[in-house]
């Protein structure tokens, strides 16, 4: 068993949001006490775009699992495996490491940091609360909402805003056709089907526009299809967070008519290369962008307000322009990661005194008769999959 101390981040592979903030997380750290490891848990049964790069960890390790199949205590085993024993911080992204975290004392300082203003994020941490030794919400909207969850636990919920890398390449005045781009996952959510809709409509109206789409998920196929094979459309299906960035030099107008959002980290990074965001009027946006200074929100589900606010900025280039360096100069002030990045560390480094001997008696809803620490893994995903083969 080591003695010295260690934040272990534990997240799925899967390219997002929380991947680029973890990752820029650990490659802009400063020298502390800690060693830095990241588990990525990958569930075979999804079907997610792989994040395929080596994080900037002292050491890394990814963990493969089928649930709902497999007994999940067995799962919680082969995960406690690879976080390893000692202490320090154990830093929960979603389901599964919390999962440990309820079936077995992890013998850690317990961090959890919600990623979204969504009923999900907030479901966990009110379901795990006697085990969380600390909240982290990284916008105003997710932080007011848990002091309203869990009021007995202001003093454990933190407001940390991320970073994202500044870039030396920003967009330059251009003239001709807007230069529109998206970059996500490409699902009904993010509101990707509005896209094309929103095309069409700029064209009615005489706004000439190219797009540039970089993201891939289960709605692609159909927004494929809905939009053809238009030769104003680029298509990227992967792209490191970097490589997005690079490409948003290269454009004027970042779109997002997505139906829930946390802050979005697409956003800034697209605001950090002096894009013009057109984002839904959603309350975690609304602490983002400044509407008619930083950029432009449209309600959500309605392209043809998308399409206005998009051809009012195609008509006035000295418009687009100041709200270009007002975006950027947002991104400097407030997300540049070397200053964010050591707020983290300074909630890690608490570590001890945040940390709260575990309950006496835990009660966990999750699971079903099957998933008992003695029954056989092979037994349970035997039956499991008999009835998913029968359904």
């Amino acid at each position: 068993m080591s003695t010295d101390p260690s934040v272990v981040y534990v997240l799925p592979d899967k390219m997002g949001g929380a991947m680029t903030i973890v990752a820029n997380l650990l490659r802009y750290r400063t020298r502390d006490a800690f060693t830095y490891r990241a588990v990525l848990t990958h569930n075979r049964l999804q079907d997610d775009t792989r994040f395929g790069e080596r994080l900037e960890a002292d050491a890394q390790a990814t963990v493969e699992y089928a649930l709902p199949l497999e007994n999940m205590h067995a799962v919680v085993r082969r995960l406690q495996r690879a976080i390893g024993t000692g202490p320090g911080v154990l830093v929960c992204n979603d389901f599964v490491e919390m999962l440990l975290v309820s079936l077995i004392d992890p013998g850690r300082t317990v961090v959890q940091i919600l990623h979204g203003d969504y009923d999900y994020y907030y479901d966990l941490a009110s379901a795990h609360e006697p085990l969380v030794h600390g909240f982290i919400a990284y916008s105003r909207t997710v932080y007011d909402t848990l002091l309203k969850r869990l009021p007995h636990r202001s003093d454990t919920i933190f407001h940390l805003p991320y970073g994202v890398p500044l870039p030396d390449k920003v967009r330059r005045r251009a003239s001709g056709a807007l230069r529109l781009i998206f970059a996500g996952r490409l699902d009904e959510a993010k509101g990707v089907a509005d896209l094309p809709e929103i095309d069409r409509l700029l064209h009615d109206a005489g706004v000439p526009a190219t797009w540039t789409v970089i993201g891939s998920g289960p709605a692609e196929p159909a927004l494929r299809a809905a939009w053809g094979a238009a030769p104003h459309v680029r298509w990227i299906p992967t792209a490191t967070s970097a490589e997005v960035v690079a490409s948003c030099a290269e454009h004027d107008v970042f779109v997002l008519p997505t139906h829930a959002e946390g802050l979005s980290v697409a956003t800034v990074e697209a605001m950090s290369a002096g894009l013009v965001p057109v984002v839904s009027d959603l309350p975690c946006m609304e602490e983002l962008v400044d509407h008619g200074r930083t950029g432009l929100r449209a309600p959500a589900r309605t392209p043809a307000a998308f399409a206005d606010a998009i051809a009012g900025l195609a008509r006035d280039r000295d418009l687009l322009e100041a709200m270009s360096a007002a975006a950027r100069q947002c991104a400097v002030d407030r997300f540049d990661v070397r200053a964010r990045t050591g707020a983290y560390q300074q909630i890690y480094a608490r570590w001890r005194e945040l940390y709260r001997p575990r309950p006496a008696s835990v009660s966990s809803s999750f699971g079903s008769r099957l998933d008992q620490p003695w029954i056989p893994n092979s037994i349970v995903r035997l039956v499991r999959s008999a009835i998913r083969s029968a359904k």
